[in-house]
């Protein structure tokens, strides 16, 4: 996901370790009613289900949708682990383990007050895989039969998932131990009849919704407007009446806003050179505190463009720029607290992840000299084009990139985007103009399938949207991920560990730089705080409450 989650945690997604965990954990005691402001610098990519892949975006709808499976309204591992929600239970799941059968609860409903039944997932899933909504994310559709076919135009619907009365059925092409995780993404989120029928690439705007909350209005560029559910009679909190989003302002707008109380939350962040005041004056994770710093399972990588002559083929240069990057400085330009430096793909806390030490974290004369050895006689002319955020310190950090890629012969030329449009752009075989795009990522959920598979297999980069920023596409590289992603338990770990050393060292398709920290300032207005960085970067804003 552009922009997300946390380190540390053990997801359990088996039959045989899923735990039944309350979804409620508000104090009983919390205020409800007011309105919770936030501020976001740019706007999110869409509101809609099916499209949205930012993490602002998932901030919001972790509030407005209801799934087969969710992540509890808790802190640390409580809230890691899959849990039913419209499922009654966990899911029959067949000898063989591709055939999952789900049995749907009574009593959610959406905000217009149509019942959510087996039915409202289909749909879900059949515009999910349109090829008409051209969706980001179908690469996570790949395990459930009959869903290529749709994705391909070759079937008018998803033929692996039927409704039968209140039991969903789906049918997988093979076994997936992280299915139950995958439908706890907000693409498969139950949708009504109404939207199931609205095809539209471009996103909807404004449709009914099955969680606590629902989009009331959307201005693009400016505003969106959540208001509590009138139907929802679900375990989940819902404290205020009202989650205004006000979206344009920058950094130090928002820190301006937070500190007087007129906005509660800096959804886009606060000044870098802010977060060492804050932490002084008001403490750092205090219980309801208006200071709060969390771990993610994130990297923030510069993509390397292997579609275009400059890495085409060319893994010294490739490995020049990582010998030349200073993660170091990258770190200190985010400010206090931003992250852990890193020169790998998978991060601390994820199933796989090994320290590989291929990379300096600092630079110094001798790893120049070292850069500049690797780029002698593949520059290729020299001349790059970078692409960064437009917000807050990135385009400070582009600064930084591109003297340090100077120093070894690279005259990268700049270009700074909103980020929605940024990794939009990138991600559109048509838009990727660019020979390096400064990205992050954060976890949709903790396998290292969403890190790897996802960001890196070759098969992607035909398709009209996708993830796969460096378009990298190494056969014996793509056989191995597909490969990884069917093994389970500690092989899975070795594989995907083997994949990322193998990849940095012989063809790195980025140059990492940081594992970052969600930071978090809110205003003195606010209460029941409540982090849980799978289901949302921030605080659960269903939680949040007026103290």
């Amino acid at each position: 996901m552009h922009g997300k989650r946390l380190a540390g945690i053990v997801l359990a997604i088996s039959s045989l370790t899923l735990l039944l965990v309350s979804a409620s954990t508000a104090a009983t005691s919390a205020k409800r009613g007011g309105t919770i402001v936030l501020d976001m610098t740019t706007d999110v990519d869409y509101i809609d289900p099916q499209l949205s892949y930012y993490g602002e975006t998932w901030k919001l709808e972790a509030t407005t949708a209801c799934k087969l499976m969710n992540w509890p309204d808790k802190e640390g591992a409580a809230g890691a682990v899959a849990t039913p929600e419209v499922s009654q239970g966990l899911p029959l799941v067949s000898r063989d383990g591709k055939t999952y059968t789900f049995t749907i609860r009574k009593g959610f409903r959406f905000s217009n007050g149509k019942p959510v039944t087996a039915q409202s997932f289909v749909d879900a899933i059949n515009r999910f895989a349109n090829p008409k909504m051209q969706s980001t994310g179908v690469q996570f559709l790949d395990i459930i039969k009959g869903a290529q076919a749709a994705v391909d135009g070759k079937a008018g619907s998803v033929s692996g998932v039927k409704a039968r009365g209140n039991k969903l059925v789906v049918q997988l092409t093979k076994a997936s131990p992280d299915l139950l995780a995958r439908v706890a993404m907000p693409f498969y989120q139950a949708i009504d009849p109404t939207l199931a029928k609205q095809i539209d690439a471009n996103g909807i705007n404004q449709y009914a919704s099955c969680g606590p909350y629902y989009f009331a209005s959307r201005t693009p560029g400016r505003s969106i407007t959540l208001k509590r559910n009138p139907y929802y009679k679900g375990g989940r909190a819902a404290n205020a009446d009202t989650i205004q989003v006000n979206i344009g302002n920058d950094v130090a707008v928002e820190y301006q806003n937070v500190e007087k109380g007129t906005s509660d939350y800096a959804s886009g962040g606060i000044p870098a050179t802010e977060w060492k005041n804050v932490v002084s004056k008001y403490g750092l994770n205090k219980k309801d505190g208006r200071v709060q710093v969390r771990p993610q399972l994130d990297v923030r990588y510069v993509a390397l463009n292997h579609s275009r002559p400059l890495f085409k083929d060319n893994p010294q240069l490739a490995k020049a720029v990582n010998w030349a990057v200073d993660r170091q400085a990258f770190s200190a330009q985010g400010g206090y607290l931003y992250g852990k430096r890193t020169g790998q793909i998978l991060p601390p806390g994820m199933l796989g992840y090994k320290p590989q030490g291929i990379y300096p974290l600092k630079v110094t004369a001798n790893t120049i000299k070292q850069a500049r050895k690797l780029a002698e006689g593949n520059l290729r002319g020299g001349k790059a084009v970078l692409w960064s955020s437009n917000a807050g310190t990135a385009p400070l950090q582009a600064q930084l990139i591109q003297y340090n890629l100077k120093q070894i012969g690279i005259d990268a030329e700049i270009k700074l985007l909103p980020r929605a449009q940024q990794f939009t752009n990138a991600g559109n075989p048509q838009t990727a103009t660019f020979d390096m795009t400064v990205e992050r990522w954060g976890a949709d959920y903790a396998d290292p399938y969403d890190f790897v598979n996802v960001l890196l297999d070759g098969s992607q980069v035909t398709q009209p949207q996708h993830n796969n920023y460096a378009y990298f596409n190494v056969a014996k590289y793509n056989k191995e991920m597909t490969a990884a992603s069917l093994l389970q338990g500690p092989k899975r770990g070795v594989a995907y560990a083997a994949l990322d050393g193998n990849m940095m060292r012989t063809n790195p398709p980025w140059a990492p730089l940081v594992n970052s920290n969600d930071r978090i300032f809110l205003s003195a207005r606010v209460g029941c705080v409540t982090i849980n960085e799978i289901s949302s970067t921030g605080p659960l804003l269903n939680v949040l409450c007026l103290k």
